[in-house]
């Protein structure tokens, strides 16, 4: 007799669709449920190369692998990737939404509402999308798990940063919605809040004057550091695993404090 959870992470049958899986936290959290025994298809809006390579990446894990073209906003697409993912698989138990915009920082009063549709148009339609073109497909696979990427803005302000918290804290409330209405047909439904993260969007910020807003964003963080993609996805693949059975309707920051 162990003290733990004794059954595989992920089921037999069926694969993990990862939206957003060409991005380096997709890439982290399709690699690492791959490692843990899931097959996966990851979906890309533009970068094809990327996908491509990470789909190479887990077949040499001795897992199946697929990249679909999918944007998200488009509700057609989304539910092309799913029937896709379903008959190559049979299954899909495991939906990830990882996906995102790079968007502007500063006082709400200056942001262009064409910067702040395109962040409710990707982040808050498209997981809708995701979600009302998934719900079904889990039910038919009776049951399985969403894990949405948002931030740890949602729980703690972070000066001049609506445009990533604002679309986020929807998809949070959209998570709480699914968790509370889809459990009877096993379906659970959770978040991850990252923090100041070495991959993912970041990057690019990093060459902006947003640069200013995550250097403080780290000082104010009490572990001091930033995050590694593979801490983000070690909280995803863990949600979105057996071992997670009894955890639905929950947001966790993996954030090294900054929300505490």
């Amino acid at each position: 007799m162990g003290f733990g959870i004794d059954n595989k992470d992920f089921p037999d049958s069926g694969c993990a669709i990862v939206f957003g899986g060409s991005g380096g936290l997709g890439q982290a959290c399709a690699g690492l449920m791959a490692e843990r025994g899931c097959d996966i298809v990851v979906t890309y809006r533009s970068r094809a190369e990327e996908a491509n390579a990470l789909v190479e990446k887990i077949r040499g894990l001795g897992r199946k692998a697929e990249a679909v073209a999918c944007d998200v906003t488009n509700r057609e697409q989304v539910e092309a990737a799913f029937a896709h993912a379903v008959k190559r698989f049979g299954r899909v138990h495991t939906v990830v939404s990882a996906g995102g915009l790079v968007f502007d920082t500063g006082p709400l009063v200056d942001f262009k509402q064409s910067a702040f549709r395109g962040v409710i148009e990707t982040d808050v339609i498209g997981f809708f999308n995701i979600a009302q073109a998934g719900i079904p497909v889990l039910r038919e696979g009776k049951g399985g798990s969403f894990v949405a990427l948002i931030t740890c803005a949602t729980k703690r302000t972070v000066p001049l940063d609506a445009l990533s918290a604002t679309p986020k804290a929807a998809v949070q409330m959209l998570v709480r919605h699914i968790a509370t209405e889809e459990a009877r047909n096993g379906i659970r439904a959770n978040c991850v809040g990252p923090g100041v993260i070495d991959g993912g969007m970041v990057i690019p910020m990093m060459q902006t004057e947003t640069k200013k807003l995550l250097d403080m964003a780290v000082e104010y963080t009490p572990l001091g550091r930033l995050g590694e993609c593979a801490e983000i996805a070690e909280a995803v693949a863990f949600l979105a695993s057996s071992k997670a059975a009894y955890v639905t309707g929950q947001s966790l920051m993996v954030d090294g404090g900054l929300s505490a």
